[in-house]
């Protein structure tokens, strides 16, 4: 009985973990690059898959290939005739977006 217990409590918390990491990301986010354009995300997640959109100013790309692993989100998006890839650190209701060949991260927020 006693070993039922621990495994349905551990069950429980490795759901519980599951949903929050799924959840972290899941949502509208706000900003702007260093330059002042503005940024926004509107992101869903299927388990470890990110899907949603990404708008620079007023071009609107979908997100592909996009993974999560803990806190880290990766993805490509089509804008400007480029795709670059694009690491996501999510930390709070705040995430870190590192854009390959920018030098420059830009942060967004969750829009509540």
């Amino acid at each position: 009985m006693t070993r039922l217990r621990l495994l349905i409590t551990l069950l429980v918390v490795a759901y519980g973990l599951v949903v929050h990491a799924e959840a972290g990301f899941a949502g509208k986010w706000r900003g702007e690059t260093g330059t002042g354009r503005a940024i926004a995300l509107d992101l869903k997640v299927a388990g470890q898959s990110l899907t949603g959109t990404f708008t620079l100013a007023t071009q609107t790309a979908e997100i592909k290939d996009g993974k999560i692993s803990d806190n880290t989100a990766t993805f490509t998006v089509a804008l400007d005739g480029r795709t670059p890839a694009i690491k996501a650190e999510l930390d709070g209701d705040q995430i870190t977006l590192v854009v390959d060949g920018v030098s420059n991260p830009a942060i967004v927020t969750r829009v509540k």
